[in-house]
C-alpha cells in the first residue's frame, strides 16, 4: 500500500485535503470518487501536507493549534448553538474558513464521529492536542445539563485569560530575548572574526599574553575548532535533560526548583493559584462535583506538585474532609488560599470565594509581569557591561604591554 496526497471538492463545493492509502493511483482516484468527492490533484508528493505530518510528528515544537484559533472555534461553536444550527453542520461550516490543516483534520474526525453517534465530549476526547482535560469536562457538563451554550461561553472566557497571560509574559520577556539575541551576535562575531584576527596580529610579535587574553583566544578556538563537539554536548544534555525530567523523582525536584527560582518562580506559582481559581469555579459554577472538578482540574496540571495536592486533596474529600483540609499537607499553597477556601466551605461560598481569589491573582500576575522586565533589567546590564569589559581588556591590555615594551626599550 501506498500513501497519496490528494486534493478534492466534496459535495457541497468546499476543497478538501488529505491523504489515503492504495495499491496505486487509479484505486485511489476510484476510492475518493466513492466518497462523492472529485479529485482536482492526485500523487504521491505535497509540499504542505507533508510539512503538516511533520509538524505533528514534532508537536514539541509548533504550536498545532493556537490560544487565538480555540477562542475564535469556541466562541463561534457557542454562536451557532445559540441561534440553532446543529453542531454537525457548524462543524462542516467552521471547517470551511480554516488555514489551519491540523484543526481543520481535527474538526473532521469530530464531525464523523458525531455523525456516527458519539457526543460532542467523546469526540473532543480523542484530540488532546486541541482540547485539554478541562475544556473536556465543561462540555460534557454542558450536554448533560442542557446548558452546553453556557459552557462553550465559559470555555472561551477561560482561553481568553490564558492568552491574555501568554501575550504578557511574551510581552515582558520580548527586551531580554532581543538583548540575549544582540548579545549572541556580538560574541559570534568576536569569537569567529575578531578574535582569530587579534590572534594572528599578536602571534607576529611572540610576546607573553595576559591571562585574560589567552582566555578568550582559547574560547574563541574552542568554537572555531570543535564547534560539532560542543553542537553535539548541548544536544546531549538537552536530551538526558528530557529523559530525566521523565523520572517522576526528578520532576518533583524540578518542579519544585521552578518555582523557587528568584524572579519567576513567584510568577509561576501566581499562574497556577490562578488557573486553578478560575477552572475550578468554571466546573463548580457548571455543576461537576467537587471530586470530578478536582479529578479534572489534576489532569490539567504541568506541575507535579500540584497534581500531588489535589490527589491528596481527592482522598481526603472522599473520606468525608474539606478541601481546605485536603490541601494543608503541601507547602506549595500559601496559608492565605488554604484559609480562604476554608471560609468558602464553611461558609457554603466557594464560588464567589474562588472568583475573587482568581481575580487578586490575577491582578498579582498583571503586576509582576508588568514589571518583570524593569527587575531584569539590571542583571542584563550587568552581563552586557561584563561582556564588553572582558573583550575590551583581552584587546587592549596586549597592545598595551607592547606599546609599554617599545617605549621602555
Amino acid at each position: 500500500m501506498s500513501k497519496f496526497y490528494y486534493r478534492a471538492r466534496d459535495q457541497k463545493g468546499s476543497i478538501v485535503e488529505g491523504t489515503i492509502l492504495a495499491e496505486n493511483a487509479w484505486l485511489a482516484k476510484k476510492s475518493l470518487t466513492k466518497s462523492e468527492l472529485i479529485v482536482l490533484e492526485l500523487g504521491r508528493f505535497n509540499l504542505k501536507i507533508i510539512f503538516n505530518e511533520i509538524k505533528n510528528y514534532l508537536g514539541g515544537f509548533f504550536e498545532q493549534v493556537s490560544l487565538e484559533e480555540k477562542i475564535v472555534l469556541m466562541s463561534q461553536l457557542e454562536t451557532g448553538i445559540s441561534i440553532g444550527i446543529p453542531i454537525i453542520q457548524m462543524l462542516q461550516l467552521l471547517q470551511r474558513d480554516l488555514d489551519n490543516q491540523f484543526l481543520k483534520d481535527a474538526l473532521n474526525n469530530i464531525t464523523n464521529d458525531i455523525t456516527e453517534g458519539s457526543s460532542l465530549n467523546e469526540s473532543f476526547s480523542k484530540h488532546p492536542k486541541v482540547f485539554n482535560q478541562t475544556v473536556i469536562g465543561l462540555v460534557k457538563t454542558g450536554e448533560v445539563s442542557g446548558k452546553l451554550e453556557e459552557s462553550l461561553g465559559r470555555i472561551s472566557q477561560m482561553i481568553e485569560q490564558q492568552a491574555k497571560n501568554d501575550a504578557k509574559i511574551k510581552s515582558a520577556i520580548f527586551y531580554p530575548k532581543i538583548v540575549i539575541f544582540v548579545l549572541g551576535v556580538v560574541f559570534t562575531v568576536a569569537v569567529y572574526f575578531l578574535i582569530p584576527k587579534l590572534k594572528e596580529f599578536l602571534a607576529g610579535y611572540g610576546a607573553d599574553l595576559p591571562p585574560i587574553t589567552k582566555f578568550v583566544i582559547g574560547i574563541s578556538d574552542a568554537f572555531v575548532s570543535y564547534w560539532y563537539v560542543l553542537a553535539a554536548g548541548g544536544l546531549a544534555i538537552y536530551f538526558t535533560f528530557k529523559k530525566l525530567i521523565s523520572n517522576p523523582v526528578i520532576k518533583i525536584k524540578y518542579d519544585r526548583f521552578i518555582l523557587k527560582m528568584p524572579l519567576i518562580g513567584k510568577i509561576f506559582l501566581l499562574i497556577e493559584l490562578n488557573n486553578l481559581c478560575v477552572i475550578l469555579n468554571l466546573l463548580i459554577q457548571s455543576g461537576v462535583p467537587l471530586i470530578d472538578a478536582l479529578e479534572i482540574l489534576k489532569d490539567t496540571q504541568r506541575n507535579d506538585l500540584f497534581k500531588i495536592a489535589l490527589s491528596n486533596a481527592i482522598q481526603k474529600i472522599a473520606k468525608g474532609g474539606t478541601l481546605s483540609s485536603g490541601l494543608d499537607d503541601t507547602t506549595i499553597f500559601p496559608a492565605t488560599f488554604r484559609n480562604m477556601l476554608s471560609v468558602g466551605e464553611e461558609s457554603g461560598r466557594l464560588e464567589p470565594i474562588l472568583e475573587r481569589m482568581g481575580r487578586y491573582y490575577q491582578t498579582q500576575v498583571d503586576y509582576k509581569l508588568d514589571n518583570i522586565s524593569k527587575l531584569i533589567e539590571p542583571i542584563l546590564l550587568f552581563v552586557i557591561f561584563g561582556m564588553v569589559l572582558i573583550l575590551a581588556l583581552a584587546l587592549l591590555l596586549p597592545v598595551w604591554q607592547m606599546n609599554k615594551a617599545v617605549v621602555g626599550h
